[in-house]
């Protein structure tokens, strides 16, 4: 690397530093009265901030709020977030982020606000990032494109690591700039850092470390040597938590890592599509189709969709072509000079018009197997000397390379992968439309009818691209689209729970069950913590719980995909349906008051799992579910065992009949158990089978707690959970298992 530092220039007087200084300063204020950045800032609040009650909060975002909301709480070192698709732990950068708000207050609403205004803020710096170096006209159009970008705004209103690098990656690449374009020192620092942040919210940023390479060779004069002291440091302290972790798991993560890089790898578009999946206006989750629901808004604008997917397209790929032409195309200009000096009827040439009186630059044309290397250095020399054209070079790197290379994967991609490219694709598209209107500013009637073309074709896009984004938007925040069981909403979950609770504390009611999933369960979880009225969550696929009836009725909130936990309801209970709280795009919750029904059938008071289980009954059950036959089996709850964050309390059942030996397992996890509590234990049963005379029942309890290892004095935390010990259920015999004839 270069290290040499520019040339000193002979400094300036104090009132000459002063009105330089003022100078500048007035600059930039008539920059902040220019009327377009507050339409920006207006249209970016708006599709940023509406309703943010509507967005996702499921398994990812209950896990990362609720780690920062325990470090804030419980003054933990958080070394992860939560687990990346590959299988290793993501660096816990948004953690530290996310326990802004969570010191705030316990409500995620309040993190997903802070990530609509993180995004907000990227809309306000790319616009200043262009018009900077690109005009305003670039700087408007870029701006207005990006905030009404329909994908990159589904990305920016919800909490999610990824969520949060789009004002991380403006700002990496004004420092680029910084030292590219302007040629100042002082750049590679902030550079580096910002770099280093960005990984820790997704690690395919890792690609970006290539226009930081590219940065380093067009301007390694800038570059000092306390530069590299501070990007070290500052790259060891925000790294330092997730070091810990690798320590404490023996690098794991790498080992994962380096299995993963060894996979087989092919090469296809896929990348390509994402890319232009990313600039599609059809809605959040579409490339080209339309909405096919009747109240769609967006379907409304069919033909414009169709007509702005192109438009857009279009506009990248002429900034693509725009940005390599003025970057790359050699500035080499022949012209004739005097041959003095040289042979009669040698040609020469030079390298520019400028250069034409300078007699060291003439060469003799004679030389010409020297000719392409030297046209080469020549060319390098004047692309370095010129930082217009560094700057776009940059550009094209940060939007090129990524995508060559994600071109050859092993792993499937998806299409967050490329949130590290945006806003890039905008400003290309602002430079664009710049560099048209600029070089068809001409007397000529044809230039003008370019000029007036493409200021049409910019303001129907972005017109265009603000209403489709808009009815996107509400379409999406009032349950348009239709969404299964894997999605949750924030509001929808809150306002169920909290009706749950009301309920309670009206009626005098002592308890709240609550059904959950593999998909709800985290952030049911996580919201339940917050009712005043005692719960118990458990997982539906399973089990049923039950108030105990000498404890009174109690209120039971199931989801509307818990279709065993409803059949095993009419069964043994005695259930009113109070309400339906309203699920955005999805069937409603419903909201029961319940009591246990007196027990029928064959009772055996005596067989007992000491301090975990008494034995009601079992009975064979036809169900109208996709497994017809089950055998339930009915307890009551001996163990008490009081929520933690986290923390989940198990029983792993196991049923044997004597005309089949192979077992039937249930899983039944809660969040809370309390003694005298009833148990349904489902166990589905192959179709048609001969009904046996006797079953066998086994049975484990273990708990899962948080794991959160000690590093010297510091707690650390993590995402992950430990198992304890499983506990083999015994009777008061000794005997491992009850063996009851069926009811």
């Amino acid at each position: 690397m270069n290290m040499a530092l520019p040339n000193k220039h002979t400094s300036k007087s104090t009132p000459d530093r002063l009105s330089s200084a003022w100078q500048k300063i007035k600059y930039q204020l008539t920059r902040l009265f220019s009327w377009e950045i507050y339409l920006i800032l207006l249209v970016a609040s708006f599709l940023h901030l509406y309703q943010l009650s509507a967005s996702e909060f499921d398994g990812d975002q209950a896990v990362i709020f609720g780690l920062a909301r325990e470090a804030v709480h419980f003054g933990l070192l958080p070394v992860v977030s939560n687990q990346a698709s590959i299988g290793i732990e993501n660096p816990p950068a948004v953690i530290y982020l996310l326990m802004i708000p969570a010191a705030l207050s316990a409500d995620p609403l309040w993190a997903t606000v802070m990530v609509g205004l993180f995004n907000t803020f990227a809309v306000f710096l790319t616009y200043l990032f262009t018009r900077r170096y690109y005009g305003r006209l670039a700087g408007i159009i870029a701006g207005l494109l990006y905030t009404a970008a329909a994908k990159p705004l589904n990305y920016s209103r919800f909490i999610w690591q990824q969520n949060m690098l789009a004002p991380f990656i403006i700002l990496f690449m004004f420092a680029l700039f910084w030292g590219t374009v302007e040629r100042r020192r002082g750049w590679f620092f902030p550079a580096v850092f910002l770099l280093g942040v960005i990984y820790q919210l997704h690690e395919t940023s890792t690609f970006l470390v290539i226009p930081l390479l590219v940065a380093l060779v067009l301007a390694p004069g800038t570059v000092r040597w306390r530069d590299l002291f501070l990007a070290l440091i500052s790259l060891l302290v925000i790294f330092f938590p997730y070091l810990l972790w690798e320590f404490s798991s023996k690098f794991a993560d790498v080992h994962t890592a380096l299995n993963v890089a060894n996979l087989h790898a092919h090469v296809d578009d896929e990348a390509i599509y994402l890319y232009k999946f990313f600039l599609s206006p059809n809605g959040f989750g579409f490339y080209y189709q339309v909405p096919r629901e009747p109240a769609s808004i967006l379907r409304l604008f069919g033909p414009m969709l169709s007509w702005l997917r192109h438009i857009l397209w279009l506009l990248v790929v002429g900034g693509l072509v725009t940005a390599g032409g003025l970057a790359l195309w050699p500035r080499v200009t022949w012209i004739p000079v005097p041959r003095t000096g040289f042979p009669q009827g040698v040609p020469l040439h030079v390298t520019s018009r400028s250069a034409a009186e300078d007699r060291s630059v003439v060469t003799p044309r004679a030389r010409v197997r020297f000719a392409p290397i030297s046209l080469l250095r020549i060319w390098w020399t004047d692309f370095r000397a010129a930082p217009y054209r560094c700057g776009l070079a940059l550009l094209l790197v940060w939007q090129v390379v990524p995508i060559l290379l994600l071109s050859r994967h092993s792993l499937p991609l998806y299409p967050y992968y490329l949130l590290i490219l945006m806003p890039g694709p905008y400003i290309l598209m602002g430079i664009f439309v710049a560099q048209v209107v600029k070089r068809a500013a001409r007397p000529e009637l044809y230039w003008g009818g370019l000029r007036y073309g493409m200021y049409a074709i910019a303001i129907f896009a972005v017109i265009a691209q603000i209403l489709t984004c808009s009815a996107t938007l509400i379409d999406s925040v009032d349950g348009t689209y239709k969404h299964g069981q894997t999605y949750n909403d924030l509001g929808s979950l809150q306002h169920a729970l909290s009706e749950a609770d009301q309920l309670a504390l009206q009626d005098h009611l002592n308890r709240v069950y609550i059904t959950t999933d593999i998909n709800s369960q985290p952030s049911l979880h996580y919201l339940a913590q917050e009712m005043q009225t005692p719960t118990t969550l458990f997982d539906d696929s399973p089990c049923l719980v039950l108030p105990n009836a000498s404890a009174g009725p109690a209120v039971l909130l199931v989801s509307p995909y818990a279709q065993l936990t409803l059949a095993l309801l009419r069964e043994y209970a005695t259930a009113t349906l109070v309400d339906q709280p309203a699920r955005l795009g999805a069937p409603p919750f419903q909201l029961y008051i319940v009591a246990s029904r007196r027990v029928t059938g064959q009772t055996s008071k005596s067989e007992t799992f000491i301090d975990n289980l008494q034995f009601i009954n079992l009975q064979r059950q036809h169900l109208n579910l996709a497994d017809p036959i089950w055998l339930v089996s009915r307890w009551n709850l001996l163990r008490s065992a009081h929520p933690h964050t986290r923390a989940t309390y198990n029983y792993a059942m196991t049923a044997f009949t004597n005309t089949n030996n192979y077992p039937r397992h249930s899983l039944c996890t809660f969040t809370a158990i309390r003694p005298g509590d009833q148990l349904c234990v489902a166990f589905a049963l192959p179709h048609d089978p001969p009904k046996p005379a006797l079953v066998t029942i086994e049975g484990q309890f273990y708990t899962i707690t948080p794991y959160s290892p000690a590093f010297g004095p510091l707690h650390l935390e993590t995402d992950q959970t430990q198992d304890s010990p499983k506990t083999l259920l015994r009777t008061m015999h000794g005997e491992d298992r009850i063996t009851t004839p069926l009811a």
